[in-house]
């Protein structure tokens, strides 16, 4: 049964902050105030909510249960964290398939992220101080953050596709244009394919401006029964797949191939369940929080075919005018670290046509992904 959940949850409202280096308050407040625009932007009341799936990034980030406490809700029916699979979409989906399976009517899912303060400590999401399992041979060798895990599969990426700093640079610097129409945004200042070029090593071939910058934001959508949406305020954006997957080994040093990703897992049934294809995609949400991440995301989909993915960067295929345009919000390459939370929100307003300087002319579909390396979760969502 592929199709069990196909287009019985829908979104139908969202919220998100603008993404900076302290909003100036805390992240509990700043959550509740995201969750309740989202309430408010579907045409509900907070009561309406029975149903929390919430996600809290490293930092001070609250979970589920303490923004259910403090939304005023007297208990939900369904709550969950980061079940599974590419965090921002992953949480969206398990927001989905519980409304879909009639655990609750309607639910709330949120992302929360906090940037790191000065004095703080060490911003180490790869697990703290500690060092433990495989970890105990690595960080103390000074190999224990995500960019130095990373490097080597975009350096193999590199040798095998022949992937260019002038293909890379090219997505790049189209997500800077499209943060200037973002107001979310907090690199919106354009740069030229030189500046990337020139842009320092921070473990190379991964430059300063392939990765995204850690910020304060929350991202939140409303999902609701398929039939509950037709009476409601925004025109509902149907849920048509969800998948999660990892692959054989969960540990990005002794994963099994450099060359591959986990979305290749989630992609499996990701089709099949949702009934439409990748042709039928007519714009992507491609989770970028180091901007490589969108070759791996554009092959394992199916929307390119494998080592075209550089090419079609180049040859300008990502932008407003191409084949399959790319994260019109500018991603989290440029909007700022959300966990992809960015990206759901931002294909909601383009399928709801909501999306202002940034709108997509004529879009219907389009695919989301989350996570990196032995993580991975899809969305195909429709209107």
């Amino acid at each position: 049964m592929s199709d069990v959940i196909r287009d019985k949850a829908a979104l139908v409202g969202v919220g998100h902050t603008k993404c900076a280096k302290d909003l100036g308050k805390s992240a509990l407040a700043f959550t509740v105030e995201t969750c309740l625009e989202a309430i408010g932007d579907a045409g509900l009341e907070v009561g309406d909510i029975n149903g929390i799936a919430g996600t809290p990034g490293p930092g001070p980030a609250p979970g589920p249960l303490a923004v259910m406490e403090a939304l005023g809700l007297d208990g939900v029916d369904f709550y969950g964290g980061a079940l599974g699979g590419g965090v921002g979409p992953g949480t969206v989906a398990n927001a989905a398939m519980a409304v879909a399976a009639g655990v609750c009517d309607t639910a709330l899912a949120y992302v929360t992220m906090t940037a790191p303060r000065p004095g703080a400590g060490t911003y180490n999401y790869m697990g703290g101080a500690g060092a433990v399992g495989d970890a105990a041979f690595t960080v103390p060798y000074g190999l224990g953050v995500f960019m130095q895990y990373f490097a080597p599969y975009y350096q193999r990426r590199r040798k095998i596709d022949g992937v260019t700093d002038e293909q890379m640079g090219a997505y790049v610097v189209a997500m800077r244009d499209n943060a200037t129409r973002n107001p979310h945004a907090a690199l919106d200042r354009p740069i030229t394919i030189e500046d990337y070029v020139s842009s320092r090593y921070v473990c190379e071939p991964l430059r300063l401006f392939d990765c995204d910058m850690p910020v304060d934001v929350c991202g939140a959508v409303v999902v609701t029964t398929a039939e509950r949406a037709k009476d409601l305020r925004r025109d509902p954006v149907y849920v048509s797949a969800v998948t999660t997957g990892t692959g054989p080994r969960p540990d990005m040093i002794f994963w099994h191939d450099y060359d591959d990703m986990a979305f290749s897992w989630s992609a499996k049934r990701l089709w099949t369940n949702a009934g439409l294809g990748p042709d039928d995609m007519d714009f992507a949400m491609m989770y970028d929080g180091f901007a490589p991440l969108v070759l791996y995301g554009l092959e394992n989909y199916g929307l390119v075919a494998k080592g075209e993915a550089g090419a079609f960067l180049g040859d300008g295929e990502h932008l407003a005018g191409g084949l399959l345009p790319l994260n019109p919000h500018g991603g989290n390459n440029s909007e700022g670290r959300s966990w992809a939370i960015g990206h759901v929100v931002e294909a909601v307003l383009q399928l709801q046509g909501r999306a202002g300087p940034r709108q997509l002319p004529d879009v219907h579909a389009t695919v989301i992904n989350g996570g990196a390396v032995m993580l991975s979760g899809a969305l195909v969502l429709h209107n």
